[in-house]
Parts: structure tokens; sequence; C-alpha cells
């Protein structure tokens, strides 16, 4: 292979390894600090000062006249040594060791920097393989470098966003990485030592995917331990490019969701044990007459579809949600598998606001979103006023929009720019255009119809079932201006510019702390 011809092949290849080890990282970093929105951030300062450092040190080589190619090997080979004990090495970085010390983020992010910068002195060596210096194409040679380049930082996060991680997961995607870094490695030696080089670097491949197998470093597994209580075992991990989903085994209450590494829900439908607060959904019974057709933006556990489902009434479920992986968990508990196979429910993979717009003309009687916490990244997208406007014109007449503002007073007053009629139940809002809070009798009755194949969830003539009716009545409902009032400071709009509950009012930053 000629030099010039070697330099569009690590040009193109460290574009690709890079951007896919970035790709790896932000969903590695982003899963250890519970999706915060620095976490994107903190990965992109660690990888640039990383480029950026190693394009020094390669600019330096070629300053002083080194053979490039060996020199280009012996980087790549160092490279590959790294990438191949990755996983274990960010176990270290973010495990329970590293818990107990705060050196979380200073060690991960030393991680991210080594990783890219022995990969971007492979850049200036390229371009001066690839320059012919003493020609009038040199702008022409340079050009195509750079687009070799371009192309690979363009199809690393391609392949590994959408093929490896949906397919492989974060553990063994960084394998992959690995081993094209020994590909890449094998492509400077020349013809003659070639196939030594490339026997020796299979038989290295394949030393680390049987110790990996042997001997794997369990990295999201050893995060989660390392954030979880040992009293709460875990439960299934179920990985899709969409994210990470894990369950935390409870044998009251039913198992604990977590999409992200962050509290997702709990699997409980019943009114009466009330784990997760079911009753933000029973209470929609007592709130609207006839719910024929719901839309659910966000499934999570099932929990909550499973209880609408039920609701008196119902023709239609339509649930949009952009996790295909909670298909799986809710396949493995009996609690709430029903709605998968009930023809009244039609679960739709997709972004919950894409999905609204490519369908305008759907209208629905209750829109319901038990949303994730507001302090998380992208959760604006859920809680921003020209999302609420699209919610709005999917509302038939009288119909009844609630979704969860996770503590946020700025979500529910958002709300009340939109709608007519907002009110705080518990941590969610409720909006309509007309006032749904007087529940007379007959409304209360409703919820004694909740059923499953016929059969009342709830009974009158049960105590325990007629207090926890009664406890979900008694508590109160909330308007804007009081919970303004009870906020000590005046309330914003959240626009999907500002992106309030997530940097000026959102969580303290975790990966730097007192650094907001």
């Amino acid at each position: 292979m000629s030099n010039v011809r070697l330099a569009y092949v690590l040009a193109f290849g460290v574009g690709f390894l890079s951007l896919s080890q970035q790709i790896l990282f932000v969903r590695l970093v982003g899963f250890a600090f519970e999706s915060t929105p620095e976490s994107f951030a903190f990965v992109l300062v660690c990888f640039l000062l990383g480029i950026a450092l190693g394009a020094h040190a390669g600019k330096r080589i070629c300053a002083r006249g080194m053979a490039l190619v060996p020199t280009a090997a012996t980087v790549l080979l160092v490279a590959a040594v790294i990438d191949s004990v990755l996983p274990h090495l960010a176990v270290i970085a973010l495990g329970p060791r590293a818990s107990a010390f705060a050196f979380a983020a200073p060690s991960i992010g030393a991680l991210i920097l080594a990783t890219a910068a022995l990969k971007s002195v492979l850049f200036p060596i390229a371009h001066e393989l690839g320059a012919d210096s003493s020609g009038p194409q040199v702008g022409r040679s340079i050009s195509r470098v750079y687009a070799c380049n371009i192309a690979g930082s363009t199809l690393g996060p391609l392949v590994t966003g959408f093929l490896l991680l949906d397919g492989f997961g974060v553990e063994s995607a960084f394998l992959l990485i690995a081993a094209g870094t020994v590909a890449l490695c094998i492509a400077c030696f020349p013809a003659a030592q070639r196939s030594r080089a490339l026997a020796a670097g299979l038989a290295g491949i394949a030393l680390v995917f049987v110790s990996a197998r042997l001997h794997p470093a369990d990295l999201l597994r050893e995060i989660i331990v390392a954030q979880t209580p040992p009293e709460m075992p875990l439960g299934t991990i179920v990985e899709t490019r969409s994210g990470v989903i894990h369950t935390l085994r409870q044998s009251d209450g039913g198992d604990y969701v977590y999409g992200g590494n962050v509290y997702d829900g709990r699997i409980n439908t019943s009114l009466r044990v009330n784990s997760n607060g079911i009753e933000r959904a029973y209470i929609l019974a007592a709130l609207h007459a006839n719910p024929r057709r719901i839309l659910v933006i966000g499934m999570s556990s099932g929990a909550w579809t499973w209880v609408l489902s039920r609701l008196p009434g119902v023709h239609e479920v339509d649930v949009v949600e952009i996790n295909p992986g909670y298909l799986e968990l809710i396949r493995a508990h009996p609690e709430v598998d029903a709605i998968l196979a009930d023809p009244r429910v039609r679960i739709h993979i997709d972004d919950g606001r894409r999905w609204l717009s490519r369908n305008p003309d759907r209208r629905y009687d209750l829109i319901v979103m038990n949303t994730t916490f507001h302090w998380r990244a992208y959760s604006t997208n859920l809680l921003s006023v020209e999302f609420l406007s699209l919610i709005r014109r999917h509302l038939d007449a009288g119909g009844i929009l609630t979704f969860n503002t996770t503590g946020s007073p700025d979500a529910l007053w958002t709300a009340s720019r939109i709608f007519p009629f907002v009110r705080l139940y518990h941590n969610c809002a409720y909006a309509s255009e007309r006032d749904f809070t007087r529940i007379d009798k007959e409304s209360a009755q409703r919820v004694y119809k909740v059923a499953d194949r016929g059969q009342a969830l709830l009974n009158p003539d049960n105590a325990q079932d007629a207090a926890a009716v009664s406890a979900m009545l008694r508590i109160p409902f909330f308007s804007p201006n009081r919970v303004a009032r009870m906020a000590g400071r005046p309330l914003q709009v959240i626009t999907d510019d500002n992106m309030l509950t997530e940097y000026r009012f959102g969580r303290p930053n975790r990966l730097i702390p007192g650094f907001n």
C-alpha cells in the first residue's frame, strides 16, 4: 500500500473509531451520572481536549522527521491495548471503588482524553503521508485526507449509534472498536510483514474476546451496584440504541424500573398498594365520564397503560414509546404483560413529538404522560410551551391532559399559558378547557367500575379498597397561582430554547460539584 493510500485509510479509520468511542462514552457517562444534561458537554470537552493534545503530539512527530509509518503502527498498537481493556478501566473509574472517593468524573475524563489523544496523533501523520508537498496539487491531496476523515467521522457515529448499541450493547461495542483499532494498526505494516501482523492481530482480537467472555467487565452492572443499596438486588438489564433499562427486584410493591439509570416507576397496578402513585391514573376515571380514546406518551413499565386501558368505556389506547426495550421488560412481568395482547392497545415505537406531528388528525379524550424528571437531558422536549401547544391540538372537546411535573412549578405554569384550566394533583399537572375538579358521588362511583376482563378492581364494600379510593379523592387540587406563591420566586414559561428545567432550575451538577 502506498503512503498516500495509507494516509486515506488512517484518516478514515481515525475518524470512524474516535467518533464511535465518543458516542459510547456519551452513553456510558450519561448512564453513570443519571442522564444529567451536563454529561454530553463533559464528554465533548474531554474528547476535544484529547484531540488537541494528540494532534499537537502528532505535529511534533512529523516535525522531527521520525519514520511515520512505524510510528503510526506503534501508536495504534498502544491505543488497541488500551481499547481492549477499556471496559475494565471504566469499571475502575465508575464502579464501586470510585464511588467511595469521588474520583469518578476525573477518572473517566482522563480515560476519554487518553483514548481520543492516541488516535488523534495519527491525523497529522496522515496529512504528512498524504500530502504531495513537492507538486502543484498539495491542496487537493490535503483535501482528500480531510474528506476521508470527515467520511469516517460521519459514518462512525451512525454505525455505532444505530447498529452496535442496538445489537451488542455498550461493553461489546467498546471491544468491537478495539478490534477496529487493531485492524488499523495492521494496515500500517508493509506488505512483507502484513501476513504475520494479521495473524498476530487476529490472535490478539480472539484473546480479548475470549477473555471478555470468560471475565467480562460487567460495566453497566458494576455502575448500578455502586449506586444501589445492597438490599435492592439487580434484576434485568436491557440495552437498545434508545437507552439502557434495568430493574431492581422487590418482593413488596412491585419491581423498580430505571431508564437511563433514573427511577422510571414501579410495576404495580393496585390502588391499594399504590407504591408508584398509581392513584394519578385511577383518578382519571372520576375526572372524565367517557374516555373512549386515550393516548399514552411514554409507556415505561406499562403499569399506567394497564390501568388506563381498564377505565370504563375505553375503546382505543395509543401508546408511543421511544425505547422498544420496555416491551421486553413488560413481557417478563405478568402483572402488566396483558397490554401487549390487548387488541385495543396499539404500541408505536417512536418519538412522541414526532408521532404527534405525523398524525395531526388524531384526537383523544385523555392524553397521559408520566413524564421523566424535569432535570434530565431533553426533558424540555416534553414540557415546553411548544410541545404542550401541540398536545392541545390533539385533545377532543372536554379532554384532559395529564403529565408529571416531577416537582417543577415552571412546568405547571407553562401548562397554564396553554390551557384555560390547569390544576396540580399530587405532582401531576391536569389540564383541560373545563373545570374537572368537582367530583360528585356519581363521578366517584366510576372509580369502582375500573375493571379487568369484567372483574372490578375495587370493591366499595371492601374496607381497604374504600379507604384507598377515599384517600385518593381527598388529595387536593392546587391552582397555578397558589403553586406560584409557594414557589417563592417568579415562575417562568419553559420553551424549546431556554431549557429552564434542565439548566437554570435543574439538578446540581453531579459531574463537577459546585459548578452549575
